[in-house]
């Protein structure tokens, strides 16, 4: 009786005992239903893989992550494929102020010579000039530069004396019709101070071994004889400046003798007596260089990095000093106490 009872187990918990036949044939309808259609196939390890929660719910910190790294990759990418590659640039020298000290220029146009993707040199002049060395070194590193990619210059402002003289190193040069060049020439300063000492009774005696040794003191006049030697050592720098421009214009030297009076010209009047090319700001000059190498004009130029805090600091004492109209005493300030009272040797307006 207890394996016949095991054998015919009663009809299933809340199922009437009348129906019991017809729900097992119902499910085992059903389960060959099941076993027929293509998706009951399919394992319940995918299905609970289809429909588990997404990754950014059950991880959100990672997957935002993920999202913010993934712009600033894209971000970096765009940037990169905006610049130009290697050998398609263009690059800026800056000659502004006086030329006083020409280290941070000068190892700027080195670092631009190693630089095989300069293809051309922008050379932003507006300067009233500076140091006689100083300008020639410049002037020097500019013309090393040019024999190796094209040059142009723009004339800003001012670009006389010593400013003139390192435009020279461009094979074009561009000014504007009120641009103060010019300025041919050499000036000497040698200060005086011998009547204040006098007045407050100060004095200083000097010892040399050479008559010409203090030739230029500011403790005395100048000698006829100092004067006489001063001067023949200016006219030698003078000449100098007279055969810079001359190779830099391409014109004879008495031509540019003519012009070396010290007087200044408007870049109208220079373009007119052969210092110019043509009238423009740099926009034109950079049109011209762009069409000459074939490197686009839209492209970011290579600048200089300036030091930051004394830059900017410069910039706002300048700005001040221009607005009060003490931009020129400024820099002569400045100039005395890079070479305190020493006589200085000018290209300079």
């Amino acid at each position: 009786m207890a394996d016949n009872a095991s054998q015919n187990p009663g009809p299933a918990p809340g199922v009437p005992p009348d129906f019991a036949p017809e729900a097992a044939s119902a499910r085992h309808e059903a389960d060959r239903a099941c076993a027929a259609c293509p998706l009951g196939r399919i394992p319940a390890s995918v299905w609970k893989a289809l429909f588990r929660p997404p990754f950014r719910k059950r991880h959100p910190f990672i997957f935002w992550g993920l999202c913010l790294l993934g712009l600033a990759a894209a971000f970096a990418v765009g940037r990169l494929a905006a610049l130009p590659g290697p050998g398609e640039r263009l690059a800026l020298v800056s000659v502004r102020g006086p030329i006083l000290d020409p280290a941070p220029t000068l190892a700027w146009i080195r670092q631009l010579e190693q630089d095989e993707r300069v293809k051309g040199v922008l050379l932003r002049v507006d300067s009233p000039g500076g140091g006689a060395a100083a300008s020639q070194e410049i002037y020097a590193a500019l013309e090393r530069l040019a024999r190796k990619v094209p040059m142009v210059v723009s004339m800003g402002a001012t670009a006389a004396s010593g400013g003139l003289m390192v435009s020279m190193a461009g094979a074009r040069i561009y000014a504007n019709p009120s641009t103060v060049t010019g300025s041919i020439g050499v000036r000497m300063d040698i200060p005086q101070l011998q009547g204040l000492m006098d007045k407050v009774g100060v004095g200083q005696e000097t010892l040399v071994t050479a008559p010409y040794k203090d030739a230029a003191s500011w403790q005395h006049p100048l000698t006829p004889k100092d004067r006489a030697y001063l001067e023949h050592v200016l006219m030698d720098m003078h000449e100098q400046f007279v055969g810079i421009v001359a190779k830099g214009r391409h014109m004879e030297r008495e031509q540019a003798a003519k012009l070396a009076d010290g007087k200044i010209f408007t870049g109208q009047e220079a373009k007119a007596l052969g210092l110019v090319d043509a009238m423009g700001g740099e926009d034109a000059a950079l049109d011209w260089l762009a069409e000459k190498t074939g490197v686009p004009a839209a492209r970011p130029l290579l600048r200089r990095k300036e030091a930051g805090r004394t830059a900017l600091l410069e910039r706002l004492l300048r700005g001040a000093a221009g607005a009060l109209g003490l931009a020129g005493a400024l820099e002569q300030a400045r100039e005395l106490g890079e070479r305190g009272l020493a006589p200085a040797f000018l290209y300079q307006l």
